[in-house]
């Protein structure tokens, strides 16, 4: 988490530096301070303000976008006796970090989010700690309402759900599981990759974020048009070994078998690559273990969840690798 601290007076400067030797992030001057607030909203995690409550709120005010945007705002007092969770108590991880910076003090934490308040799961960090994305926002407070009255609420996790008319009351969650496989002829070009792959995620990936890695076998890992689509994604890109291919049992492969193509062997010695990149990946991402191929962990790891997609030259599949959601 990146931390940037402000104060405005000598004891809070003495506060500022205790906190930065156990969480260390940037200290900002006091000259220009307002300035300084503003450059660092887009790009710090978390702003603890050693001042009065009242000079943040006037300060951050203008600066707010929404509680999936905005970074976690913590106020203290110059004495340490009070870490109040401003703002992004939850997404944000004030809340979280208000308890560490009094525990530095031996000061007190101060959460005010309700769900906490009351000892209720708040799905906003359920999803930040377990990964998720929250694909309808707007939903999170109906459902936060209906716990803390004790009722019933809708809950879907699904990388594939298709949001419902009318779903507005039900919270969507998005798990970041996905794997994509990634098979192209040499020289392909990037615009074309770009293009194609649109075309397979409005088909078949509802939202791209969920998208991990991007994953390919080795004699493609040089490819201009894999690697541009790996950096747009913002993903790593896993190169997967021949050998392991090779290998691999494609009857006994969960969610398979496996689509066998000659001209694909006969090309790079494998019979498959972007199901098998995929679902390789994906298992060694999620913690699997092979051997020559085969993944020897006691439970399963992966799963092939789209299978083989062709479009002029490139094939796309995907893997969904096994998650275990705490809440």
């Amino acid at each position: 988490m990146k931390i940037g601290y402000f104060t405005l007076t000598e004891q809070g400067f003495e506060l500022v530096n205790r906190l930065n030797e156990q969480w260390p992030g940037e200290v900002f001057s006091k000259s220009g301070l307002k300035q300084h607030m503003e450059e660092a909203w887009s790009r710090l995690d978390a702003l603890v303000c050693v001042m009065a409550a009242g000079i943040v709120v006037r300060y951050i005010g203008p600066l707010l976008q929404g509680k999936d945007k905005d970074p976690a705002v913590i106020v203290m007092d110059t004495r340490g006796q009070w870490a109040i969770s401003l703002l992004s108590g939850h997404l944000g991880g004030a809340n979280a970090l208000a308890v560490r910076l009094a525990s530095v003090t031996g000061g007190h934490p101060v959460v005010t989010t309700a769900t906490d308040v009351e000892g209720i799961v708040a799905f906003d960090e359920a999803a930040k700690t377990n990964q998720l994305l929250i694909e309808n926002l707007p939903a999170l407070k109906y459902v936060s309402g209906r716990l803390l009255n004790k009722e019933e609420v809708n809950v879907v996790i699904d990388p594939f759900y298709e949001i419902e008319t009318g779903g507005e009351k039900t919270l969507y969650l998005r798990p970041q599981t996905l794997v994509l496989g990634v098979g192209c002829k040499k020289g392909m070009e990037p615009e074309r990759m770009m293009e194609a792959f649109q075309k397979f995620t409005e088909a078949y990936v509802p939202d791209i974020r969920c998208i991990r890695a991007v994953a390919t076998v080795d004699k493609k890992s040089g490819e201009a048009a894999i690697l541009h689509l790996a950096e747009r994604l913002e993903v790593p890109l896993m190169i997967i070994s021949r050998k392991m291919i090779g290998n691999l049992d494609f009857q006994t492969v969960p969610g398979g078998p496996l689509e066998f193509s000659a001209f694909v062997e006969k090309t790079l010695g494998v019979g498959s690559v972007a199901e098998a990149c995929a679902y390789l990946a994906a298992g060694t991402m999620a913690g699997g273990a092979y051997e020559t191929g085969r993944c020897v962990t006691e439970k399963e790891t992966a799963r092939l969840k789209i299978r083989k997609q062709k479009y002029e030259g490139i094939t796309f599949a995907a893997a969904e690798m096994k998650q275990t959601i705490a809440i």
